[in-house]
């Protein structure tokens, strides 16, 4: 049986752009009939609810009207656009076909989307709505439509819509279904969803738990779209159901500065509270939401709080944030970079999407241009340097460990960042440029094309920039008469100097605002053309303020990394010197050789493939370590560890000197140590005082290549509890170590 094809869906749809389905259509006559047509049909089929007018500074193009037009983002909208489109819908589909006894052709997805797993479909719904709602593409839309429609028709009689007869994680799963179908509501004219939602809103209002356990997946994200709900429909259930999910055990932390959030356990009294990075940034927006419905300003200054203390205490220079999914003390975020098994420093997709929405409703609550900055600290480093998806499977977490990462996909396919990924990409458009009513506010410095309507007449605003590569904005303004209004960009903070300005060539004078937007304030005429300059510097970025190391090198807001199958080069770098440490690449723009290892080349993050090995933050402290997790291993070991017998862990170095990092204690075992394949020692880690010195060490080995293997013997001291053996990594010592790190990176 073959797929069902969006022709076949019935009901009501949006007639479809003359056939036009590229981001080009929104530069050409029937886009804009199109908007209007569009803008007509939503507004006659869905009741929206607008909070009143003091309560935004700014607003966003709600993703119509804006189009990416190239540039590294506008390719990566495109790629994700197309990675979408191409799911299987009898996939997305199969498992609530089944569970209703429907016919259920078509292929099995499975990983995380199989039985008994929370599953991304409401997550891809959002996505394909909102790239429609960005692009005009009907074949986002009608591939919506279609999934809701066979969706529809799984619901029970009583509401329930999950795939599985045992609902998995049923909070998480509705929340997110909730968003996918006030998505395509909103940005679709599809009532089918409004009544889908209605229906599976019922069953939630009788069967959700309302007092879930407190690790019961993301709960505490649910009031969001519940308020986006009632925005959208006006239906006062969606407006009372959301303050049932009001986190404030956790947001009333938030309404005065921050301390230490970590005190005093709201949960369980005495017990250390730990708390999941992802979803305890995301609940911001649902305190954001409430503000946005209430108007009560305790909302407003909980996620303004909230924003200072992430970038104070919880972000690394990427925008990143929460290793191991977690946030956590500032001196435990710093410590993370030194566990050689922590490769999981941010949850990419999920975390950027929770920052994106955080971001936005500040800027459109407080109209401040510095809550752009973390939008595009992620749109470079975070998930716009993200792979590609590849069958369902994304780059779940980002790696910057000291001690050598790699950027990979999951092993598992259509995991939760599969599903976000679509809705954080599709926002892209959203994020690139806010208006008032009479000033326009350019966000994101990437190619795009805006139609806005000022006061009755049509303005296009053209942005063209091979930004961050170059620091040339140029902007140009089509009017169809004379139109006064200010054209303002967001004033970064990585600034190395003041932005200079030219106006239709000549020299122009800036005017900075108050809420930190550079720009003018004019009579535009068509044609106008703005240029804007915007300095950019080699920047040393640590994580502790009073430390110099750990640090990242940045150039303006690009992260650079190092490739090398080498060692941390931390004592190539010098922090107070990086134009002198640093040689600018001639012909690469953002790519630097290190002065004192000049194989080595710096380049941003965005660069690097699969697979290559890269160093992030620089550390001396590293620079004659090798990580444990460069070994090879054989048996079974857990973060180093292992208690088997015959388990061995391998490992090549270059150097006359090796030493075996690891930590003696009471349940230690003995190893046998080779060297070049020869029985070099056994070594016991025993102690009755356990410590975290070096375990073992040979010095006098001759200049060169070596490999060392540790294999566990299964034997002990009398007085151990076990037989166990930790790697924590080697530490050498090579006096040519500089000829012999690694090789020449790809430029």
């Amino acid at each position: 049986m073959t797929e069902l094809s969006p022709a076949a869906l019935p009901g009501k749809r949006v007639p479809e752009m003359s056939g036009q389905r590229r981001l080009a259509v929104a530069q050409t006559t029937e886009y804009l009939l199109f908007v209007l047509a569009l803008a007509l049909f939503v507004s006659g089929g869905c009741t929206r609810v607008s909070p009143e007018q003091n309560r935004l500074r700014l607003e966003s193009f709600d993703y119509r009207g804006v189009t990416l037009d190239g540039g590294r983002l506008g390719r990566q909208y495109e790629e994700v656009r197309r990675d979408y489109l191409a799911i299987s819908n009898d996939g997305l589909l199969k498992g609530f076909r089944q569970r209703a006894g429907l016919p259920a052709p078509g292929p099995d997805l499975g990983e995380w989307y199989q039985k008994g797993l929370f599953h991304i479909f409401g997550q891809v719904l959002s996505g394909l709505a909102r790239f429609h709602a960005g692009t005009g593409d009907p074949a986002c839309r009608d591939k919506a439509n279609l999934l809701i429609h066979e969706w529809g028709r799984c619901i029970a009689p009583d509401g329930y819509f999950f795939n599985t007869p045992q609902a998995a994680s049923p909070h998480y799963t509705y929340e997110k279904m909730v968003g996918g179908l006030v998505d395509n509501y909103v940005y679709c004219g599809n009532q089918e969803a409004r009544d889908c939602l209605s229906r599976i809103t019922d069953w939630a209002m009788k069967n959700l738990p309302r007092n879930p356990h407190p690790w019961c997946v993301e709960w505490f994200t649910l009031g969001e779209n519940l308020y986006r709900a009632y925005l959208a429909t006006g239906e006062e259930k969606y407006r009372e159901f959301a303050k049932v999910w009001e986190y404030t055990d956790y947001w009333n932390r938030f309404t005065g500065v921050p301390n230490d959030i970590f005190a005093n356990p709201p949960l369980e009294v005495g017990k250390p509270i730990s708390f999941h990075a992802y979803s305890h940034v995301n609940t911001f927006c649902g305190a954001a939401a409430t503000y946005e419905v209430t108007g009560d300003e305790r909302y407003l200054q909980i996620i303004k709080n909230a924003h200072a203390w992430l970038q104070n205490t919880q972000t690394f220079a990427t925008g990143g944030y929460g290793p191991l999914e977690r946030l956590m003390p500032h001196d435990e975020l710093i410590g993370s970079l030194d566990n050689p098994f922590i490769f999981k420093h941010f949850e990419t997709q999920c975390g950027s999407w929770a920052a994106f929405k955080l971001s936005k409703y500040l800027i459109r609550f407080t109209g401040e241009a510095k809550y752009g900055d973390w939008v595009e600290r992620l749109t470079l480093n975070g998930i716009g340097a993200s792979l590609p998806m590849s069958d369902g499977r994304v780059m779940y977490d980002s790696d910057y460990h000291p001690g050598g990462a790699r950027k990979v996909n999951t092993q598992d396919a259509w995991t939760c960042c599969a599903g976000t990924r679509s809705m954080a990409i599709a926002d892209y458009a959203d994020l690139a440029c806010f208006h008032d009513r009479h000033n326009l506010y350019v966000n994101l410095f990437t190619p795009f094309t805006i139609q806005w309507s000022h006061e009755g007449r049509q303005v296009v605003l053209r942005q063209r920039t091979l930004f961050p590569e170059d620091n040339e904005i140029h902007l140009t303004v089509s009017v169809p008469r004379p139109d006064r209004f200010g054209l303002f960009i967001r004033k970064p903070q990585w600034l190395a100097g003041p932005a200079k300005a030219l106006l239709n060539g000549q020299p122009a004078q800036l005017h900075a605002n108050t809420a930190g937007w550079l720009g003018l304030k004019r009579q535009w005429r068509d044609g106008d053309r703005l240029t804007i300059v915007l300095p950019m510097t080699l920047e040393w970025d640590a994580l502790d303020p009073q430390h110099a190391y750990p640090g990242a090198v940045r150039y303006g807001p690009v992260v650079l990394a190092v490739g090398s199958e080498g060692a941390n080069p931390g004592d190539s770098v010098n922090p107070r010197n990086l134009s002198g440490s640093l040689v600018p690449v001639d012909g690469a723009p953002l790519h630097f050789r290190l002065a004192e290892a000049p194989l080595l080349v710096a380049r941003p993050f965005y660069e690097f493939r699969e697979g290559e090995r890269y160093f992030m933050y620089l550390d001396p402290k590293w620079s004659n370590r090798i990580s444990a997790r460069d070994f090879t291993y054989d048996g079974k070991w857990v973060w180093g560890m292992s208690s088997e017998a015959g388990a061995w862990a391998e490992c090549a170095f270059t150097g006359s000197t090796v030493g075996w990092m690891g930590h003696r204690s009471d349940d230690g075992g003995r190893a046998e140590v080779m060297i070049d394949g020869r029985v070099a020692a056994t070594v016991d880690q025993f102690s009755q005082a356990p410590d975290s010195q070096i375990s073992w060490e040979q010095t006098g080995l001759e200049p060169g290549r070596h490999t060392i293997r540790i294999t566990i013997l299964g034997e002990k001291h009398p007085e151990s509890r076990g037989n166990a053996i930790n790697i924590a990594g080697l530490r050498v010592d090579d006096p040519d170590s500089r000829s012999t790190l690694g090789g020449p990176s790809s430029p």
